[in-house]
């Protein structure tokens, strides 16, 4: 009330002719404080004055912000003015926090493989997130500063910085040297759980490999509890190791472990060893060894030996090569099943050398050739133009040449090795049945009486039968 005396008794010294003032100036500030507002309530013959707007927002610690065209415009036309803004003041921005931006999907969804020709296939249902070695995982986003605010009463509003985030690092993932990047460290797949990221060099199935699954392909080792149904296939970089039986289902790894066993048609193809209980009715190339207790009328290949001389150690039917050697307690039937066992040289390793052979021979005319080419230009006494360039350019031709020859003649050197060990292959056994025929190199052998305890390999160009030495 005393400053409302005192107003209207300035007024009037100013307007002694006047009648007391009717004008009501109200000052309304946000929640915020960050934007005023003014309200005029007067008579139509009313004058305002900036001084008195000016006073009355002061009143009210109003200072920064203002309006002055909304000012003047109020002095001009103090009619009608209700709630209107008079001030406004910075707002202030926090700042935006860093985050984790993730190249690859934390939980990728089953989805079957759609086709060129707009069908789907569902046994490609591609869920496994899978990296290499040096992939880019996630990036780091660094935060952004906030900016202070300022309200109409001139106080400053500090804004909240961004917060700085970091990666969450699991097994098999390394940081960028300039930090800013998440790298895998080892070729597997992806996991993320609760931000943190890994890669898992161990694929493990808890169920069968089916329709729930679809095949599987990983750059790493696959662990099956279950079985691998029919139609299906597992095709790893590593091992493969099952816990139950494959049912007429394709497998390529670089070792396998099956505990139960295969068959059913079954596609086996494996760069190193291959372990199962028992393998039947299927068809397996191998570059390591087979260990396996039994094996019946499947086709196999394989690079190195082949063993079943465990519980029942049987070889039935079938055709069955080995490179090096093969040891069974059984091998054939009492009812003279037809068993088919070579070992020692094959085709391929014969026309391996027969190609490396040939690369041999045109390698050395091209050297020749490309050697007659540098003589000639040596000798030539006239040094033409171009002459450095093509002696250089059939250098390079010759150093490239040289090196290939090399390269060839150690892997001919190597495969000759190979051949020459080839001719100590054998088979050992318990029991050989009639019905089994055998062919160590290019020699043949039916057996046509029960060999108890026989060893059989090649000596002065014939197979030779020798008491087996490796007994079960």
């Amino acid at each position: 009330m005393k400053d409302y005396i005192e107003e209207n008794s300035c007024r009037d010294n100013n307007n002694d002719t006047k009648e007391e003032s009717t004008i009501d100036i109200n000052i309304e500030l946000s929640s915020d404080y960050y934007e005023a507002f003014i309200t005029i309530q007067c008579e139509d013959d009313e004058i305002i004055n900036k001084e008195d707007i000016i006073n009355e927002l002061r009143k009210s610690n109003v200072t920064y912000g203002l309006k002055q065209d909304v000012i003047d415009e109020i002095v001009k036309n103090p009619k009608n003015v209700d709630r209107i803004c008079i001030a406004i003041g910075e707002r202030h921005v926090n700042g935006t926090d860093g985050k984790i931006e993730y190249y690859v999907e934390e939980n990728k969804k089953k989805r079957p493989k759609q086709l060129e020709n707009g069908k789907v296939d569902h046994k490609e249902l591609n869920f496994i997130n899978q990296v290499k070695k040096g992939d880019v995982l996630a990036k780091k986003i660094l935060p952004i500063d906030g900016k202070d605010g300022k309200t109409v009463t001139n106080r400053i509003i500090k804004a909240r910085p961004g917060k700085y985030v970091d990666f969450k690092k699991g097994k098999n993932v390394s940081v960028s040297d300039d930090g800013m990047f998440l790298l895998a460290s080892e070729d597997g797949y992806i996991k993320v759980e609760n931000g943190k990221i890994s890669v898992i060099k161990i694929l493990e199935i808890n169920e069968n490999v089916g329709v729930t699954t679809g095949n599987i392909r990983f750059n790493g080792k696959v662990v099956v509890k279950g079985n691998v149904e029919n139609g299906y296939l597992i095709n790893a970089s590593e091992e493969v190791e099952i816990h139950g039986v494959v049912e007429g289902a394709e497998i390529t790894a670089g070792t396998i472990i099956i505990h139960k066993g295969v068959h059913n048609n079954s596609r086996l193809i494996c760069e190193g060893d291959i372990n199962a209980k028992f393998m039947e009715n299927c068809y397996a190339q191998v570059k390591g060894n087979i260990i396996c207790d039994t094996i019946i009328h499947c086709n196999i290949s394989c690079m190195g030996r082949i063993i079943a001389n465990q519980k029942k150690g049987l070889i039935l039917g079938g055709n069955i090569y080995a490179r090096k050697e093969i040891i069974a307690k059984t091998i054939g039937s009492q009812i003279g099943s037809i068993t088919r066992i070579q070992l020692g040289t094959d085709e391929k390793l014969l026309m391996d050398i027969k190609k490396t052979q040939k690369s041999i021979e045109e390698i050395k005319v091209s050297l020749d050739k490309v050697t007659q080419a540098i003589n000639v230009l040596n000798n030539k006494k006239s040094n033409f133009p171009k002459k450095q360039i093509y002696l250089k350019k059939y250098l390079n031709t010759k150093e490239q040449y040289t090196l290939q020859l090399r390269t060839l003649q150690q892997n001919m050197k190597n495969l000759c090795c190979t051949l020459e060990a080839l001719k100590y292959s054998k088979v050992s056994s318990d029991e050989i049945y009639p019905g089994t025929n055998i062919k160590i190199n290019n020699s043949h052998y039916i057996v046509k009486n029960v060999l108890k305890n026989a060893t059989l390999l090649k000596e002065n160009g014939e197979i030779v039968i020798a008491p087996n030495l490796i007994r079960s």
